[in-house]
């Protein structure tokens, strides 16, 4: 079994492509609320308090993600692998067993979040009206944590037998619902003279309109995967023994995703020290760099999948071969989305805010991100195929280890010493090449190979 380059493109992207949209889409539903929450009134003060509640809310929702990172490594290698033997049978108790973990998984997830609420705005030293708006969304989205980690578990069972269109074609449906979910929710019915009558609920209603949705995903998975797939299908099997293994699969990757958070989460506490404005301009930037960086993860998805089908198969040459392709074709079309970032950023910014100070803020992190995106795109392929091999602790000490001293320690200072926030911004950018240069040490010196996991 060989292939040639353009069959490798075409498995490549015909895995990439629809989960980069899904996650591009995915952004999007996020950005529609932050693009209506920021038209809400005309008192830029209000506006203010609404952008930053909203992005502080969205910053704590994503402590949720290192949780999910377990669930969705554990059960994509499994899945990939029992995939690329061919063991059809496994597939079903692979995914009846990581899915009835998710559901019991998420009561007390739920609980902790609800509780850890009010603590989590604290600690970002958030008062007033930022605080109760921030706390009024994330007891909504809350709500959603059950369907969202089942969903987790749906999506990355489809990524690891090759099918991302069945979920992209789903996101499309759901982002369509949520544009017109937000606008009604948010500013009422009254603008648009219809019955019945909606009052406008303002941040509370983009947290109801975010929950709703997730809900009406999940089902729609759970539909397909217990009906109408060709190879996944979920059924009331359960095996303690592949719960426990694709939890210790991905629980490297899940603390591995908790620092990074925590680390993005600490940057933007640094922010909050620089006043109002830059911290809006953060915000703003960061949900503006965040539609870039859909294409990245859709080709760590292919990664993951097409590795984890190749050492299943038994054919490290090939995995290795695909991992040099994607790097090819990655690269490219990071690069050009950079630079696009750079050139397009104030225009991008001002979608969401027409104040000189915070728009000049946001293109400035945007410029530094954007000269970046070639190492983040190698960062995102090679970690990608660490995790698709089961070598998470290796990426786990990488990643952790660059973030914590190479970014995070170097900002600290910054802030400390009251420096501009401009070279806070270029120490993400410096940070992000070293990162690169050590994972394409590891994957030059054949390091990572030592540390695959076989299933």
């Amino acid at each position: 079994m060989t292939y040639s380059f353009k069959q490798r493109t075409y498995k490549i992207l015909k895995i990439a492509l629809p989960s980069g949209g899904n996650s591009l889409l995915d952004i999007a539903n996020i950005s529609i609320g932050m693009y209506f929450i920021a038209h809400i009134s005309n008192d830029t003060q209000t506006i203010k308090h609404n952008i930053v509640a909203l992005g502080l809310g969205m910053s704590c929702w994503m402590f949720l993600f290192a949780l999910t990172t377990i669930f969705y490594v554990g059960t994509n290698a499994q899945i990939s692998r029992a995939f690329g033997e061919r063991n059809h049978a496994k597939l079903s108790k692979i995914l009846s067993t990581m899915s009835f973990g998710a559901a019991l998984f998420s009561i007390p997830i739920y609980l902790i979040a609800n509780v850890s609420n009010e603590f989590y705005f604290d600690w970002m030293n958030v008062s007033g009206e930022t605080k109760t708006l921030g706390m009024l969304y994330l007891s909504f989205i809350f709500y959603s944590i059950p369907a969202f980690l089942l969903k987790t578990i749906f999506i990355s069972a489809l990524a690891g037998v090759g099918d991302t269109k069945s979920v992209f074609y789903i996101k499309i449906i759901a982002t369509s619902l949520n544009i017109a979910l937000n606008y009604i929710l948010i500013f009422g019915t009254q603008p648009l003279h219809i019955l019945p009558h909606i009052p406008p609920l303002g941040i509370m209603g983009a947290g109801i309109a975010n929950m709703a949705i997730t809900y009406l995903e999940c089902f729609v998975l759970f539909w397909i995967l217990c009906k109408t797939h060709k190879y996944l299908r979920l059924s009331l099997g359960f095996r303690s023994k592949i719960l426990f293994f694709g939890l210790k699969l991905g629980l490297p990757s899940g603390i591995e995703r908790a620092l990074t958070i925590l680390s993005l989460v600490l940057i933007t506490k640094f922010m909050t020290d620089y006043g109002l404005e830059v911290i809006a301009g953060f915000q703003i930037g960061s949900r503006v760099e965040s539609f870039i960086l859909m294409p990245g993860f859709g080709f760590q998805v292919s990664t993951m999948a097409l590795v984890g089908q190749m050492i299943g198969a038994k054919r490290l040459d090939i995995a290795q071969e695909f991992i040099r392709t994607i790097l090819l074709i990655s690269s490219v079309t990071m690069g050009i989305l950079g630079l696009l970032l750079c050139v397009f950023g104030v225009e991008l910014s001002s979608l969401f805010s027409t104040e000189s100070a915070v728009v000049d803020y946001s293109f400035a992190y945007l410029v530094a991100v954007g000269l970046s995106q070639v190492p983040l795109i190698c960062i995102f392929v090679l970690d990608g195929a660490l995790r698709g091999s089961g070598a998470t602790k290796l990426s786990l000490w990488v990643n952790t280890g660059s973030i914590w001293i190479l970014r995070i320690l170097p900002m600290w200072l910054c802030v400390y010493f009251q420096i501009n926030v401009v070279w806070i911004f270029a120490i993400v950018c410096c940070e992000t090449y070293l990162r690169a240069g050590l994972f394409g040490l590891l994957f030059y010196k054949g390091i990572w190979k030592k540390h695959i996991v076989r299933i």
